[in-house]
C-alpha cells in the first residue's frame, strides 16, 4: 500500500509527501534488517551456550576417564616397580612369592586404551563454529588440547608395548591363560564415573599345576631381554603418569575458563 501511495505522490508532485513516505519505507527496511539482525544474534548466543555446554560435558568426561586410568596405570607401575626390586633381589622362595613375581610382571604390561572426547570440537571445528564459544587464544587452547595431545595420546596409549608381548612368550600359556581371565576385568570396569574400586587387580589363585608357575619364573629370571624391556617399560610408565597430569591439567583449566565466559 505504501508504495502505491508514493507512487501516487511522485505523478502529483507532491514531494513532501514523497520524502515522508520514502523515509517510512527505509525506516520499515531497517527496522525489519534490525529485527533480522537481533533474531540471528539470539540463535547465535543460544547455539554458543549449547556448543558451551556440549563441549564442557566432553572435558568433564575426559577428566572422569583421567582420573581413572591414573589410578590404573599407578597399579600397573606399582607392579613394575615390584618386578624390578624381584630381580635386584634372590629368588623368591616361598609359593607367594613366587607366584606374586608372575602376576606382576604379567600386569605390569597392561594398557588402556583411550582417546579424548572430541566430537564437539569436531563438529564445530567442521562447521566453523569455533568463533561462537572462543577467541582465538581459546582457539589455541582447544586446538593444542584435541590435536596435539590427541596425538601424545595416540602413541602413549594405543600402541601395544614390546613388554606386554615378550611377557606373553615367557610366561608359560596355562598360566597365562589363568591370568588373562582372571585379571580381564581390570581393563574393561569401571568405565563411568563413581564406579572405580579401591584397587582394580583382585588376587588371582594360582593353577593347581605350580610347576609352571615355577618355570615361568624362571623363564623370566633368566631372560636378558626381559630385564631390557622392563627398563623401558618402568620408563614407559613413568611418563605416561605425567602425560595424563598434564592433560588432567589443561582440561580443568578449559572447563573453568569455558565456564567463565559464559
Amino acid at each position: 500500500m505504501i508504495l502505491q501511495r508514493l507512487a501516487t505522490s511522485i505523478r502529483k508532485q507532491d514531494w513532501f509527501t514523497v520524502g515522508i513516505e520514502t523515509l517510512i519505507v527505509i525506516f520499515g527496511v531497517f527496522i525489519g534488517l534490525q529485527v533480522n539482525n537481533w533474531n540471528e544474534a539470539r540463535r547465535d548466543r543460544i547455539q554458543a551456550e549449547t556448543s558451551r555446554e556440549r563441549l564442557i560435558a566432553d572435558l568433564r568426561a575426559d577428566l572422569d576417564a583421567f582420573a581413572i586410568r591414573r589410578q590404573w596405570y599407578e597399579e600397573v607401575l606399582e607392579a613394575a616397580l615390584r618386578v624390578d626390586d624381584a630381580l635386584r633381589s634372590d629368588p623368591p622362595e616361598t609359593v607367594d612369592e613366587t607366584w606374586r613375581f608372575v602376576r606382576d610382571s604379567w600386569i605390569a604390561g597392561g594398557e588402556w586404551p583411550f582417546a579424548l572426547s572430541a566430537q564437539i570440537y569436531k563438529e564445530l571445528q567442521n562447521a566453523g563454529d569455533l568463533d561462537l564459544i572462543a577467541g582465538g587464544s581459546m582457539q589455541r587452547r582447544l586446538r593444542d588440547y584435541y590435536e596435539d595431545s590427541a596425538h601424545e595420546i595416540e602413541i602413549s596409549l594405543t600402541f601395544r608395548s614390546a613388554y606386554a608381548d615378550l611377557v606373553h612368550q615367557l610366561i608359560e600359556g596355562r598360566v597365562g591363560m589363568l591370568m588373562a581371565d582372571c585379571l580381564s576385568a581390570a581393563s574393561l570396569e569401571p568405565s563411568s564415573p563413581g564406579t572405580t574400586p579401591a584397587t582394580f587387580y583382585k588376587d588371582c589363585q594360582p593353577p593347581d599345576d605350580f610347576a609352571l608357575v615355577m618355570r615361568s619364573t624362571a623363564s623370566l629370571r633368566e631372560s636378558a631381554a626381559f630385564r631390557s624391556q622392563l627398563n623401558a617399560r618402568l620408563n614407559r610408565l613413568s611418563g605416561l603418569r605425567s602425560l595424563l597430569e598434564y592433560l588432567d591439567r589443561q582440561a580443568a583449566s578449559l572447563v573453568s575458563d569455558l565456564e567463565t565466559t559464559r
